[in-house]
């Protein structure tokens, strides 16, 4: 396990100080915030593209709302899949807040079944609507449209002096849901943070051919499986692979089970650049993690446990895997010996 440089776009905090008159009064101290999106890639969809439209931000402490228009011009597409592991797409850059801390919303319009507005270009299904499964107001705060859905992080953050950068993580495999009997896809807004880049660092590395091979002929043997799909699980803490839980969303593992479910996913996809399998977890909180290694995430289900009956498992386990500020931290998928 190495270490390299890793560069965020994080601005020197800069210390506002009010210049005192005759009646004693200061200068509020203000903050720059910037917000940008990137997504956990789902493998079944060539395009995921969501149309914001606006950003509403309500400070806890009482006091005037901010509503952040993203429409001028028409609303900000952004296609998820083109901005994965440390890639983010800007949508709202310097924008000048009060310090203090503040509950925010990110609002999405809802697909009508066309590309000009919120859609999944599925390989299944071809072109269908994408809708975000949740509606209202932002702690009493209404937007400008009744058709839009509503991301709410309903855990508050905090505005400083300086540059303030965040991220909202789509992760994708577990929050883009194809509900049965119902036209179009949605996002469940749970699956998606709130990351300040403060503090955080990458994860990335190869995944072997030798590992690969081994993966899949072992896994045929033992499930009697004949496709593949190739993912990272990142977990907290160091663990092995018989704690090393599926993705369950809103289901639960059985009572006394010691499994946990993984922190992210990340895609394995071959590289051209490199010639190589690949994966990246970006914007990962510093301190130690474990990564869980499969070659049939298609068998696991977003809302469900899965077990090796249901033809899921992890292969192989790497642990520790540390992450520092600003840091890549390089984890290649190998065998161990």
């Amino acid at each position: 396990m190495t270490q390299s440089p890793f560069l965020l776009s994080l601005g020197a905090a800069v210390l506002l100080s009010g210049c005192g008159g005759s009646s004693g009064s200061s200068t509020p101290q203000t903050g720059q915030f910037s917000l940008a999106v990137s997504d956990a890639p789902v493998d079944d969809a060539s395009e995921v593209v969501l149309y914001f439209n606006e950003v509403v931000l309500v400070p806890e402490e009482g006091g005037e709302p901010t509503l952040i228009d993203l429409s001028e011009g028409g609303p900000d597409r952004i296609d998820l899949k083109q901005y994965t592991g440390s890639d983010r797409a800007p949508i709202v850059t310097n924008e000048t807040l009060a310090v203090g801390n503040y509950t925010m919303c990110l609002y999405a319009l809802d697909g009508d079944g066309s590309t000009d507005l919120s859609y999944v270009d599925s390989d299944s299904q071809g072109i269908v609507s994408l809708k975000v499964n949740s509606k209202g107001s932002c702690q009493g705060v209404k937007g400008n449209t009744d058709e839009a859905g509503r991301i709410f992080f309903n855990r508050p953050f905090t505005i400083n002096t300086g540059n303030n950068n965040f991220v909202a993580e789509f992760d994708l495999r577990q929050a883009l849901v194809d509900p049965v009997g119902q036209p179009g896809m949605f996002i469940k807004p749970t699956a998606v943070q709130l990351i300040n880049l403060a503090g955080v660092g990458n994860i990335a590395g190869t995944l072997t051919e030798t590992q690969r091979l081994a993966c899949e002929a072992d896994t045929a043997s033992l499930l009697g499986v004949s496709e593949f799909q190739h993912a990272a699980y990142l977990y907290q803490g160091s663990r092995d692979r018989t704690t090393m839980g599926d993705i369950i969303g809103d289901a639960s593992y059985p009572d006394g089970s010691v499994l946990v479910e993984p922190v992210a996913t990340a895609d394995i996809s071959f590289d051209e650049t490199s010639q190589s399998h690949r994966y990246e977890f970006g914007f990962v909180g510093e301190g130690d993690y474990s990564i869980g290694y499969t070659c049939v995430a298609n068998n696991d289900l977003a809302d469900s446990h899965e077990t090796d009956a249901e033809d899921f498992i992890i292969y192989q386990h790497y642990t520790p895997v540390s992450v520092e500020a600003d840091q890549t931290t390089t984890q290649d998928l190998a065998p161990i010996l």
